[in-house]
């Protein structure tokens, strides 16, 4: 299947909208992190990857906040998974969501507000290593110590959640970073850095999720990247999409760790980009955008751009309260329980989502 020029056309500016959103130009608060990631972003190729080969979909998204107050999942994730999920049910396809125990309950407390039931679409729990130890425990990444976790990935597939699955989609679902190996393995121009690798990125520091403030966030995280591993080693016929906003997230492994040093003034991300490689990868400025713009692209390839008529800022703003209220959620850059998302007010977030609608629906 080709898409047609004219929804690739529409697809380019929803893109360009999630990525560059000129409203934002002159709003102190936005960061603009997103923007070296965007020549690896491919939203086409993900669309026509749903569109033609979508049946049986898993969504994997949370990202948790320790530090908030109160701790919770952030604000950013849930509500484009949420709207992903639903969307895509309306298409036929056969939905599932999968977080950890720290973030599952936003999500639980999303599909109640939707009044959508757990046997229309399915929420799966990860389980984080060492549960009913010190959190301490926790802490080690390596994979060989993680028997709970690579037995939930193996046999998940066995299951009647995964057996047959088509897609997994991360959106706004922190990774672990780089290893030795990882990095070496990166496809790229040229020999690898490996100097500055060694030196900027300390073997300590290797093989952990921080979030953008660089706080270790390991043992409050479920390795749901295994997802991706495990699928890989048993050649499962199943491709992935990963949306981010930073590069901490599942699927910026697909851009080579050396992008990430040369625009950082700070080396904060060459330390927190992710390793972990999705077959697709969406940048965008907010996670959200690049749900709502997937799940719209869809739609529109589809010929069902109707789904995304309900999409109103009264709608969001009571679906995102409910989240911050019952979740709970907050806003993973000001910590509080706001209906704002990254640090954006609500409004200002929402002609993103709202120019979207626009582009399908016109």
């Amino acid at each position: 299947m080709v898409l047609p020029e004219h929804i690739h056309e529409k697809i380019f500016m929803m893109e360009e909208v999630i990525n560059f959103p000129t409203s934002l130009l002159s709003h102190p608060g936005y960061h603009w992190d997103n923007l070296p990631m965007v020549p690896y972003s491919d939203l086409a190729g993900a669309v026509l990857s749903l569109a033609t080969r979508g049946r049986k979909v898993v969504i994997i998204t949370g990202f948790f906040i320790p530090a908030g107050k109160p701790p919770a999942a952030e604000t950013d994730g849930p509500p484009g998974a949420l709207i992903l999920a639903e969307g895509l049910k309306c298409l036929g396809m056969e939905v599932s969501l999968l977080s950890d125990e720290f973030t599952l309950p936003t999500l639980k407390a999303g599909l109640e507000i939707l009044k959508i039931s757990a046997k229309e679409i399915p929420l799966i729990c990860f389980p984080i290593e060492h549960t009913d130890q010190d959190p301490l425990a926790r802490m080690d990444p390596n994979e060989i110590e993680s028997p709970i976790s690579l037995r939930f990935a193996e046999d998940f597939f066995d299951g009647p959640l995964g057996k047959d699955l088509t897609h997994l989609i991360y959106i706004e679902r922190v990774g672990p970073n780089h290893t030795l190996h990882s990095f070496l393995a990166q496809e790229r121009q040229g020999p690898p850095p490996l100097k500055d690798f060694e030196t900027l990125l300390p073997p300590h520091a290797r093989n952990r999720c921080f979030s953008s403030r660089l706080e270790d966030i390991t043992r409050f995280t479920a390795k749901t990247h295994l997802l991706i591993e495990v699928q890989k080693r048993l050649r499962l016929p199943i491709e992935s999409i990963g949306i981010g906003d930073r590069g901490n997230e599942i699927g910026a492994g697909r851009i080579p760790w050396e992008v990430f040093r040369d625009h950082s003034t700070n080396h904060r991300e060459t330390i927190f980009c992710s390793r972990t490689k999705t077959d697709y990868f969406i940048s965008c400025g907010i996670s959200n955008w690049g749900g709502y713009a997937l799940m719209a692209a869809v739609a529109l390839t589809a010929g069902r751009p109707e789904i995304f008529e309900r999409i109103t800022p009264e709608q969001e703003r009571r679906v995102l309260d409910h989240l911050i209220h019952h979740g709970p959620a907050i806003d993973g850059m000001t910590f509080k329980q706001d209906t704002s998302v990254d640090g954006i007010g609500f409004n200002d977030y929402m002609k993103i989502i709202e120019r979207i609608k626009e582009i399908a629906l016109e």
